[in-house]
């Protein structure tokens, strides 16, 4: 029981560090010219395009990427240094590549 317990937690530790981790923020440069601000929390991330409302997500199970989803449509999946953002309206999905300092 202790080893699937140590497995889960090293596995739960490993998303976070793909992610940023807790506390940890990043800017990305999207596709159409905005910028995303992401704050990773345990368990989710908030998102801020363009200064505007900061929008929830939640970490969900995914196999190769960080995932994170809510319940209005948005979703926002980490691979690396490359973001991809999709809104609940039917533009299609921004692609977003890590940046030091926003513009």
């Amino acid at each position: 029981m202790h080893r699937i317990a140590a497995i889960i937690a090293l596995g739960l530790g490993l998303s976070a560090c793909a992610t940023g981790g807790p506390g940890k923020h990043g800017y990305f440069d999207c596709s159409d010219g905005s910028v995303l601000k992401v704050n990773f929390t345990h368990g989710g991330a908030t998102v801020v395009r363009n200064n505007g409302v900061p929008i929830y997500v939640r970490s969900v199970q995914s196999v190769g990427a960080s995932v994170f989803e809510n319940r209005a449509g948005y979703r926002l999946q980490v691979s690396g240094d490359t973001v991809t953002w999709s809104g609940k309206t039917r533009e299609a999905p921004l692609t977003c590549r890590r940046v030091t300092l926003p513009r």
